[in-house]
């Protein structure tokens, strides 16, 4: 039996196996880079990057030369999947970097995940700087909580339905939005949440030009509603109190319907659930959906 290891082994029968490291860069100033991100670009086998030439910058920032860099932005992601699987494979540490904060959070990295994670490899992540977060933080509006959605849809039509269910989720909205788009989506928001709601805006954070915006949405129409602003966006907008009985109310519906038409989870469990609703017990509801669903079926087959 052949005793000898065999070369780029870890254990001398397994091969070496790397991994990909989702690493957080700065959303503007270059020194909120952690020592431990620098650390991690300095010992990458490969650096992959949204923009390379933004990397470079932050190389340079953190002296670090003479790395394997190549490019992975949203049109390769998919494409570019397997390059990355067979450097991970053989034993490989890939760190993957967008633009500025975090990769998936409103920036490719999503399908490169999926694709590594599919095949069984290891995927780790080095935290970092998120427009997001710092909105969250700064605005005081969500201490009890946020819905986080990027960018919201374009088309003016979609936009201002998606603000009226974000509106009444009960949580914190936070948001980012184009220069471009910014007069438009405040207009849309002032439609839907009134020109008194509470809001925050950031422009630019942690760069040389931020500007902070604490007050209400008729005064952020006033302030970033005018023609072609400058910069990239993060918004945050305060919860809207929620008539709970309205809620439950419609979420009870909502699980009816479910049972009658035979969608979702088992009577049983939607039974259990109507139950934590209702107060009612559990088995006298089990029993009334059966009973439901067996006249719903008698009248489907008289039709």
């Amino acid at each position: 039996m052949n005793s000898k290891r065999n070369k780029g082994t870890s254990n001398g029968f397994e091969p070496a196996v790397g991994k990909l490291v989702l690493l957080g860069t700065p959303i503007g100033n270059l020194s909120d880079l952690s020592e431990r991100a620098i650390q991690v670009l300095a010992s990458a086998d490969v650096i992959a990057a949204e923009d390379t030439r933004r990397l470079r910058v932050l190389l340079s920032h953190c002296r670090i030369a003479s790395k394997n860099i190549i490019s992975i932005d949203s049109n390769k992601e998919v494409q570019m999947s397997s390059k990355v699987l067979d450097l991970i494979s053989s034993g490989k540490t890939v760190v993957y970097t967008t633009d500025a904060g975090m990769p998936g959070i409103s920036d490719p990295g999503g399908e490169l995940i999926k694709a590594v994670v599919k095949a069984g490899l290891p995927v780790d992540a080095v935290p970092g700087p998120s427009a997001a977060i710092l909105a969250a933080s700064m605005s005081g509006l969500c201490e009890h909580g946020f819905s986080f959605v990027g960018f919201l849809p374009v088309k003016p039509g979609p936009r201002k339905k998606s603000l009226e269910n974000l509106s009444s989720s009960g949580f914190a909205v936070i948001v980012f939005e184009s220069p471009k788009r910014m007069g438009q989506t405040l207009s849309d928001v002032s439609e839907v949440y009134g020109g008194d709601h509470p809001v925050f805006v950031g422009r630019e954070l942690t760069k040389m030009h931020q500007e902070i915006f604490f007050g209400n949405v008729a005064g952020a129409v006033e302030r970033f509603g005018g023609d072609p602003q400058r910069g990239e966006f993060v918004m945050v907008l305060g919860a809207n109190e929620v008539d709970e009985s309205v809620s439950l109310g419609a979420r009870t519906l909502e699980l009816v319907m479910e049972a009658l038409s035979g969608t979702g989870a088992g009577t049983r469990a939607l039974a259990e659930e109507l139950s934590e609703i209702t107060g009612v017990g559990k088995n006298r509801i089990y029993d009334m959906l059966i009973q439901a669903q067996g006249k719903a079926v008698e009248t489907s087959v008289r039709l």
